[in-house]
């Protein structure tokens, strides 16, 4: 009687975005047989042209986003002093529309070294702002540094466009279904729906505060200054398929920007950058038993991957820890 082909690893993560290698990395680290899954290089994903920080925002389930954020905020204040993560603690400033009066909502006060910020702080005609601390994530840096500390563990990357679950699951006992936007046709997950992000990035005049306009509640600006770039925000279009520049956005950002921080007038424009994010209603991180062996799901993140990504990383290494026992 034929035996059964042995597994070529003990957990096949499906996605290379910062969700996917984080978790990779962690379950990796625990001494399993890890490899993942990608159609993309990660440098090519939306995770890599991202602007890079974690921020302080409410995702449903919220007292899970809320535990996953604080945990992934304690990983990159560690990592600020690992060379070569490319991760760096820097000054932020959120403009309010008024004084806050010390209401704030339960993961800004997790933000170090929170306080109001002084009049002399503030940008010509704004009446409010919150001064802090946070991890600023170079992701052209990180994204090589997370591959490597997965590599450095054991773990793989392979090149493949997974069509069905059932492929993985063939290759492994466990799966970790971190997709992003392909979870909506890998799950099947009609709740998952496309998030466009559009940021300009242009050349750094010497700025080094990142720097959130939340005074008009129809729209937002971010300034997210890297030693060699800035990214430049305020694009979310919640169920555009289209990941195609958008230059009437992208102007309309760019004027924005310079109103806050006049400095950028006369910076070069490099690019813009694009991506589509997996939106859902509520973060997917939960187990399915299926014939064919465990998944694990993780998606849903939209443009908080970053800030959940070692939180939820950690989550998924508890739940397959459980399923494997049992």
């Amino acid at each position: 009687m034929p035996t059964a082909p042995t597994p070529r690893a003990e957990v096949v993560v499906v996605g290379a975005g910062v969700v996917g290698l984080t978790t990779a990395a962690v379950l990796a680290g625990t001494g399993l047989d890890v490899e993942v899954w990608s159609a993309d290089d990660p440098l090519d994903t939306a995770s890599a042209r991202a602007a890079g920080v974690w921020t302080p925002m409410s995702q449903a389930p919220l007292a899970s986003s809320l535990a996953w954020a604080e945990r992934s905020l304690q990983e990159f204040c560690g990592l600020s002093r690992v060379p070569g993560s490319g991760v760096a603690l820097v000054e932020g400033l959120t403009l309010t529309p008024h004084d806050t009066g010390g209401h704030l909502p339960p993961l800004t006060r997790l933000s170090p070294d929170l306080r109001d910020a002084r009049p002399d702080e503030l940008p010509a005609g704004f009446p409010a702002g919150l001064r802090y601390r946070l991890p600023r994530i170079d992701m052209p840096r990180y994204v090589p540094w997370l591959v490597d500390r997965l590599t450095a563990s054991g773990g793989r990357i392979r090149r493949h466009r997974v069509e069905s679950l059932a492929e993985p699951l063939a290759s492994a006992p466990v799966v970790v279904n971190a997709s992003g936007l392909g979870a909506r046709d890998l799950g099947p997950d009609p709740a998952v729906r496309p998030v466009f992000s559009q940021y300009v990035v242009t050349d750094n005049p010497g700025l080094t505060r990142v720097v959130v306009d939340t005074t008009d509640q129809r729209r937002w600006v971010s300034i997210i200054p890297h030693p060699d770039r800035v990214h430049l925000g305020g694009v979310r279009v919640s169920g555009r398929d289209d990941d195609r520049p958008d230059r009437e956005l992208a102007s309309d950002v760019l004027r924005r920007c310079r109103e806050v921080e006049p400095a950028l007038v006369d910076a070069r424009v490099q690019r813009v950058d694009t991506g589509l994010l997996p939106s859902r209603p509520t973060m997917r991180v939960e187990t399915e038993q299926r014939d064919e062996g465990l998944v694990v799901h993780a998606y849903g993140h939209a443009s908080g991957g970053v800030t959940v990504s070692w939180g939820v990383a950690h989550a998924v290494a508890e739940l397959v820890a459980s399923g494997r026992d049992s």
